[in-house]
């Protein structure tokens, strides 16, 4: 990827900071030629001043460099720039002290799947998106144009995967969703990994360890909530052990759930844990087999009515922060 000088980050306007991270900081920003919003990032100040950023620069320019050749890929927000490195006081404001990148990349529309961490600590329901357009979508939902949100991280997966890295850590905070037009975006590409074989110091780490990842995030053994405030739950699920052990104890899950999709879900696991998917398209076969069937059935009336009913909780100002008009996006919905 070709760097940008630190000038033409002049295009775009600076304005509000929208989250940070132990990395990075987030502002808003707007395309001045074409008025676009856009997101900028850089290093966080706080890294900067302390000199000790260079890890999160490289992570930085090795996803610019890969986002720069998988850009085919329809769901990834595009990259608009990375700029060299400077000290850019005359556009933030503040000069940590080293020099350090800027990029600038297309702001997503809608809201994502689960919000941030410190949101959740105040309190916010960060994970209703998630609980209604993927791990419990009402029948009525699903009927026109639905697409479960997992298979846009898959596709990125795969095409990570092809130019021989791992997408790790790419969850459900990393997905943008607009249940009008039910568009999906994927704002980054998670932690960048190599594939990496058995040693006595660490265990095996292959593409199986990330499509586990993806079922545990973007799948439940509980059944649809009855109640509207059963959608704001959020799930905390720790395991520990080798990838044939987690893999077993979410099996169980399953075994003693007895919700539809059971039997497909245990064959899944069982290759995963085996260590048996060499390519996405083989999990996407088996993953679509298994969601075709755990959410067949659909909800009766109560839980109908529940979502229904959780989804005027979008229309609170905490989504607002967002770009992410209730009015328009639920609209037929509610």
């Amino acid at each position: 990827m070709n760097l940008s000088s630190p000038e033409e980050l002049e295009r775009f306007s600076l304005g509000n900071l929208l989250g940070e991270g132990a990395d990075l900081q987030v502002f808003e920003g707007t395309d001045s030629e074409i008025g676009e919003p856009v997101v900028v990032k850089r290093a966080h100040p706080t890294l900067v001043s302390r000199n000790i950023h260079h890890n999160v620069e490289e992570r930085t320019l090795l996803q610019a460099e890969l986002r720069d050749r998988i850009e085919d890929v329809s769901n990834l927000l595009h990259l608009h720039l990375l700029t060299e490195r400077d000290n850019f006081d005359w556009y933030f404001g503040d000069d940590p002290g080293h020099k350090y990148s800027v990029q600038v990349e297309d702001r997503a529309k809608g809201i994502p799947l689960v919000g941030g961490v410190s949101d959740m600590v105040r309190g916010h329901p960060i994970a209703l998106p998630l609980n209604l357009f993927a791990l419990h979508p009402s029948k009525a939902f699903m009927s026109s144009g639905y697409e479960h949100p997992s298979f846009a991280v898959l596709a990125i997966i795969e095409r990570v995967y092809d130019e021989g890295y791992l997408a790790q850590d790419l969850g459900p905070q990393n997905v943008f969703y607009s249940p009008a037009s039910r568009t999906i975006r994927v704002i980054d590409l998670g932690t960048l990994t190599l594939p990496r074989d058995s040693t006595h110091r660490h265990p095996m780490f292959d593409l199986n360890d990330i499509l586990f990842d993806l079922f545990l995030q973007y799948t439940t053994t509980e059944p649809s909530p009855s109640e509207p405030g059963g959608f704001t739950r959020t799930r905390e699920i720790r395991l520990s052990g080798t990838l044939e052990r987690k893999s077993e104890v979410i099996a169980k899950e399953y075994a003693n759930a007895n919700v539809s999709g059971s039997d497909r879900a245990l064959k899944l696991l069982t290759k995963i844990g085996r260590r048996e998917y060499a390519a996405v398209a083989e999990f996407r076969n088996d993953f679509q087999d298994y969601l075709a069937s755990a959410m067949t059935l659909g909800m009766d009336e109560a839980t109908e009515h529940a979502w229904h009913q959780a989804l005027q909780g979008l229309k609170s100002s905490y989504w607002k922060k967002y770009l992410f008009d209730a009015d328009s996006e639920l609209r037929g919905l509610v």
